[in-house]
C-alpha cells in the first residue's frame, strides 16, 4: 500500500507542477478532434486499474478488471480484484452482479444512473467535452499530455463529485479517469491495452 500511496503522491506532484496553459485556438483543435475521433469508435475494450484513496483513513483500495463498450449506449465493467463484481449498462437498464447476485435497475426510472453511465461512458471516449451544459471545463497541457478538469453544473453531480479529471495521452485518447469528492476522497482509473473498433464476443455484453 505505501508503494501505491508513493505513485499516488509523485503522479500527482509531477501533474500540477508541469502543467502549462493551453490556447483557445489549440483547445478548439483539440476538442473538434476528440468528437470527430469519438463518432467513430464502434467499439472499445481494455484493461482497468482503480485506485479509490480515503483521506480521513489515509488509505487506498485497489481493484482491477476489464471494460467494454458499443457504441451507442452499452459499457460493461468486470472487476476480478479483489473480487468478482460486474456492471452491465444495456437497453436502458443498469446490470449488477455481485459474486452472483444479480439485480436490474431501469435508468429510466433512476435519472442519477442514467447521468453516472453518461459520465462513465464520456469519459472513455472522450464525449464528456461536448456536455458544455453540464459541466465547465479548463484545459492544461502535462508534458505530451492534455489535461482537462471538469466541474459539475448538475446539481446531483455536483454532490457525488467536486471535479472530474482527465489525462489525454498525445493520439487524444484518455488515459486515466480521476473522480474528486468534497471530501477530498478520489477514485483515480488507468486504462491500458485500449483496443478500438475491434471485435468484440457478444457474449460479453449478455446479462
Amino acid at each position: 500500500m505505501r508503494i501505491i500511496k508513493i505513485l499516488i503522491f509523485l503522479f500527482s506532484v509531477s501533474v500540477f507542477a508541469q502543467q502549462t496553459p493551453i490556447s483557445v485556438s489549440a483547445v478548439k483543435d483539440f476538442r473538434e478532434h476528440v468528437e470527430r475521433q469519438a463518432d467513430e469508435i464502434e467499439t472499445m475494450s481494455g484493461d482497468f486499474l482503480q485506485v479509490k484513496y480515503i483521506q480521513m483513513m489515509q488509505a487506498e483500495a485497489v481493484s482491477s478488471g476489464k471494460l467494454y463498450f458499443k457504441s451507442p449506449d452499452i459499457l460493461k465493467w468486470e472487476y476480478y480484484k479483489p473480487y468478482n463484481f460486474k456492471i452491465l449498462f444495456k437497453d436502458a437498464q443498469l446490470h449488477i452482479d455481485d459474486e452472483g447476485e444479480k439485480s436490474v435497475t431501469d435508468l429510466g426510472s433512476n435519472k442519477l444512473f442514467e447521468k453516472l453511465f453518461s459520465l462513465i461512458s464520456g469519459s472513455m471516449n472522450g464525449k464528456l467535452l461536448a456536455d458544455t451544459k453540464n459541466f465547465d471545463f479548463t484545459y492544461v497541457r502535462v508534458n505530451n499530455d492534455k489535461m482537462v478538469v471538469l466541474i459539475p453544473r448538475d446539481p446531483s453531480l455536483r454532490q457525488m463529485f467536486a471535479q472530474i479529471v482527465l489525462i489525454f495521452n498525445s493520439k487524444n485518447l484518455v488515459n486515466s479517469v480521476k473522480l474528486v469528492e468534497d471530501s477530498g476522497d478520489f477514485t483515480e482509473i488507468y486504462f491500458k491495452n485500449v483496443q478500438i473498433n475491434q471485435p468484440i464476443d457478444p457474449a460479453i455484453f449478455k446479462d
